[in-house]
Formats: C-alpha cells, structure tokens, sequence
C-alpha cells in the first residue's frame, strides 16, 4: 500500500506546476490588417476585411504562457485597395482568387515566448500559403491581455511576393510596376469561444 501512496505522491508532484494553466479556445474577435506596398510611381495600401481563425491560449496569473494550434484564414476577396476597384481587379488576378479564395496560417511552433510586464513577446515559426504557394516564416507578434480577457496580438511582416509565385502587379501598359515586397501590419483580437 506505500508504494502506491508514494506513487500517487510522485505524479501529484510532477502534475502541479501544469494545472494552473489549462489552454482555452479562442476565436478572432476583430482585425485590422493593412498590406503596404510600393511602386516606380507611388505608394499603395490595401485592407483585408475578412478574417476567421481560432487559437489554443493558456493564461496564467494574466499572462500568456503558451499557444498553440493557431489557424487563421483570409478571405482574399475581401482586401480592399486604396485606388478602387481597377486596383482590386489587380490585386485579385494576382492573389489568384478563383483558385484560392483563401490566405492560410497555420502556427507549426513557438520558438520563444518572453513575458514582459503586460505584454508577450513571441517568436513563431508557421506555414503562410499564398495563391497554393506554402511557405515557412517567423512570425514575431506582441501578445497582451486585454481586461476583459480578450487577447490581442500586434506586428509587423515583410512578404516578397516572388517567393509565392505572384509577379508584381503591373498598370498602364506596364508604366507603373509594384515592388515585389509588401508590408503586413495587424491587430488581431481573439476572445474565448
């Protein structure tokens, strides 16, 4: 009968320091996302009005201590470009839309998670796939705890278009050129399903 009190014991032990942080479901709440770009011309920007996608959060004493199972899907029909809808008819032939409707990430794994005083700083490595194109990229979001227990994540991501297949878009017979990196900035905020 000792040895399994002391069994007991040992798993107890070893259990503890994980049932303070059990990870809950969260879902995209709100978003803004902003793609900048350049070109020979001017600058240019587009907003993603549509994005879904859960995350596996675990929280402790108000900090974010893991994350994991992140999916995060953008509709590409919904970016909106700055120059209307010319701009959107390039933007959509370039994303390839009617073959892949969808911008997906998919988190692979967190490579650091460092709590500063209200707020996370994140290295992840996950799959970003662009008109069918999958790639692995780092990600390095700022995670904090909102009040009422939402969570939002900021930053910022260079993408080169190339890397995914997507020539930069053209106009005007090939007068104006867009470079073939863009900028990527967000705030996401998920809150508990």
């Amino acid at each position: 009968m000792m040895p399994f009190i002391k069994q007991i014991t040992i798993i107890l032990l070893i259990l503890i320091p994980f049932l303070g942080s059990t990870q809950n479901r969260y879902a995209v709440k709100s978003h803004e996302i902003a793609i900048d770009g350049t070109s020979n011309v001017m600058s240019w920007s587009a907003e993603v009005e549509q994005v879904s996608g859960h995350f596996d959060i675990a929280i402790e004493d108000g900090k974010i201590t893991s994350i994991e199972n992140v999916r995060i899907r953008v509709d590409t029909r919904s970016i909106e470009g700055s120059e209307g809808r010319r701009m959107n008819d390039k933007i959509y032939e370039s994303l390839e839309t009617g073959d892949h409707p969808f911008i997906n990430y998919e988190l692979r794994d967190i490579l650091s998670l460092y709590e500063n005083p209200g707020t996370a700083r994140i290295t992840s490595r996950g799959v970003l796939t662009v008109a069918g194109v999958s790639r692995v990229i780092e990600l390095e979001p700022v995670g904090r705890v909102l009040r009422n227990g939402d969570i939002e994540f900021t930053g910022t991501q260079t993408i080169d278009m190339t890397d995914y297949n997507i020539d930069p878009p053209t106009a005007m017979f090939g007068v104006l050129r867009t470079g073939k990196e863009v900028e990527l900035s967000y705030r996401v905020v998920v809150s508990p399903e």
